[in-house]
């Protein structure tokens, strides 16, 4: 491929959650400091792309200018959503420090949280909910949370670490299903329900175990 001719334009500021994945076509080795060499599968991190012809990008920590024709985004995955979806805790790192919204979605309308739960990743599930503006009850386009997707698949570790950042388990799909409808497995169906006991309490200042009831203590003898 033809190396376009430049002048070096200032750096910009990065904003968060603007960053797009590329995948590059072809090997490219930097003519000047200011370049990132890439080899040909690599998904590079596009910071700015102001300049029509040389773009900013990040690649393994590293940053640079890059020859926009080199890259292309028609085969690159979604690779915060990727790394979640794998259990990639490093890259998923990498994503987020590169300033990929945490958000972000793939053509299913799913998150980095639902490929989380859905594959049962605690740590990256653990890691996404330090995310100030990580959306715990984002649905997909068929209305499932990542709760749906982790009752659905038994992730039971996963179910409860959803519940206790707040994860909405009343949310219903287009199915008009609620998480706990979809759950399989008992142990899943238990801990929705106890969470909806615990929050039943909660609500209406009623302890059990402050109060000390009991059956025996429930009989009128």
């Amino acid at each position: 491929m033809s190396r376009p001719a430049r002048a070096a334009p200032p750096p910009p500021p990065v904003r968060k959650g603007q960053v797009q994945a590329f995948e590059a076509m072809s090997n490219y080795r930097a003519q000047r400091d200011c370049e990132l060499s890439f080899e040909e599968g690599d998904v590079l991190f596009i910071l700015d792309r102001s300049n029509p012809n040389w773009w900013l990008a990040t690649l393994e920590n590293k940053k640079g200018y890059i020859p926009s024709n080199y890259v292309s985004s028609d085969n690159a995955k979604v690779p915060i959503i990727d790394a979640a979806r794998r259990g990639n805790l490093a890259l998923l790192e990498e994503c987020l420090a590169a300033g990929v919204s945490v958000n972000a979605l793939d053509k299913s309308g799913s998150s980095s949280l639902h490929a989380a739960a859905q594959g049962g990743h605690r740590e990256c599930v653990l890691r996404l909910l330090k995310e100030p503006k990580l959306e715990i009850d984002l649905q997909n386009k068929l209305g499932d949370t990542p709760l749906h997707c982790a009752a659905y698949r038994g992730h039971g570790e996963v179910v409860q670490l959803l519940l206790k950042h707040g994860a909405n388990k009343e949310i219903v799909n287009r199915d008009q299903y609620t998480p706990r409808t979809l759950a399989k497995r008992g142990t899943i169906i238990t801990l929705l329900d106890e969470d909806s006991q615990t929050s039943d309490r909660k609500s209406s200042g009623f302890d059990d175990k402050e109060y000390g009831a009991n059956a025996s203590e429930d009989s009128d003898d």
